[in-house]
């Protein structure tokens, strides 16, 4: 899903890509522009209310089958301790020559999620990704080389951040991969389980916030149980601890539970009320409101307009102010998708006497897939006197 993401393309525009020029986010469909980055904060609500959640419930699920740390670790396994005991000369040089290929594919799927991949690969066959897309490939490939080649796993036991959350997320009842000491007089002793541990421990030593729940203990124990025609699961996967029971609906799973629903309504309300157009009126200080020889008054306005859309967008402006007949130029505004323009609005009104007078600036905004939308924003005319 990672590597194949960038490719996807929703309306034209890539599925998942942050525009860094443009300051936009386009996501499945939608285009968020810098100034909406509310949007951004609810997802990641969201995407934190569940992970604690996930975690609660699953223990380490994350860490042992989805995180890139692990996967990748998994398709460069020939680089692992097992492998290199193997004495077979050609296992560390092909491991290495897995890892840079790996290294440089990954570094590069993570470009695409900033420059689109048909033009990346247009840019590097002419030669002109530049400084800081080329860099930022080479820098991240240098940097997934040296953690897949040498750190490993090390990373999950000493570095990441979620295994110091471990102790402060799990209970009585969350999922975990565990020796059952119960059973401590089948176990042979034979150390397969450590010997596959990507982090090194010995799980019959207990929970251990070093544990990224891969399983692969539970693989190596069990054909060892079956050849010995005893009991499997003497390393397993156990609520707690072994012999302890599943309890989904306890406080702290109910209150993490309510906590994502909420923040997924959060997200649903955030991104349904979006509007199609963005519309910030100011005065234009480089036009004092006059009064012509006519009677008519000439304010000017600056107009501040962005399309929210994928679409194009027909803007049509006007002022009503009581008591007043307002004209104003331009009366139609046409934004391209993710457009953002500032346009000086110039209103002329007839029938209005000295003093300040409150009017509406309105925009109906019209997509060109149907959609409509009406905004409005209040201004200020200050008539002057007639000379």
């Amino acid at each position: 899903m990672a590597l194949g993401l960038p490719f996807a393309s929703v309306g034209g525009e890539s599925a998942l890509r942050l525009d860094v020029p443009a300051g936009r986010l386009h996501a499945f469909g939608a285009s968020f522009a810098i100034d909406e980055a509310f949007v951004v904060l609810a997802a990641t609500l969201l995407l934190t209310a569940a992970f604690l959640l996930v975690t609660l419930l699953f223990g380490r699920v994350w860490c042992g089958w989805a995180c890139p740390q692990t996967v990748l670790g998994d398709l460069t396994s020939l680089l692992e301790p097992e492998h290199r005991k193997r004495q077979r000369p050609w296992r560390r040089p092909v491991g290495f020559a897995i890892v840079a290929v790996v290294s440089i594919v990954v570094a590069a799927d993570l470009v695409w999620y900033f420059v689109a991949p048909g033009e990346f690969f247009r840019r590097l066959a002419a030669g002109t990704l530049g400084p800081w897309v080329g860099g930022s490939w080479a820098a991240t490939a240098g940097v997934l080389f040296l953690d897949l080649a040498f750190l490993r796993a090390r990373f999950c036991a000493t570095v990441c951040p979620y295994a110091k959350l471990q102790g402060v997320l799990f209970d009585r009842s969350t999922l975990v991969v565990a020796y059952d000491a119960r059973r401590d007089a089948d176990c042979v002793d034979c150390g397969a389980c450590v010997r596959v541990c990507p982090t090194g421990i010995d799980i019959r030593d207990g929970l251990q916030m070093e544990c990224i729940a891969c399983a692969a203990c539970i693989d190596a124990c069990a054909p060892i149980m079956a050849r010995l025609k005893r009991a499997p699961d003497l390393v397993g996967y156990f609520h707690g601890e072994p012999g302890g029971r599943a309890r989904p609906f306890r406080p702290g799973a109910l209150a993490l539970g309510a906590a994502t629903a909420g923040c997924l309504a959060l997200l649903v309300a955030v991104v349904a009320g979006r509007s199609l157009v963005e519309l910030v009126v100011i005065a234009d200080d480089a036009f004092a409101t006059r009064r012509a020889p006519d009677g008519k008054v000439l304010a000017a306005y600056g107009v501040a307009l962005e399309n929210h859309g994928r679409t194009p967008l027909d803007v049509s402006l006007a002022v009503a102010v009581p008591g007043a007949e307002v004209t104003v130029r331009p009366e139609r505004v046409a934004l391209a998708p993710g457009e953002h323009r500032q346009v000086r609005l110039l209103a002329t009104a007839r029938g209005l006497g000295p003093g300040r007078a409150d009017g509406t600036l309105v925009a109906y905004a019209q997509a060109a897939d149907g959609r409509t939308e009406r905004r409005t924003e209040r201004v200020v005319i200050a008539a002057p006197e007639a000379r």
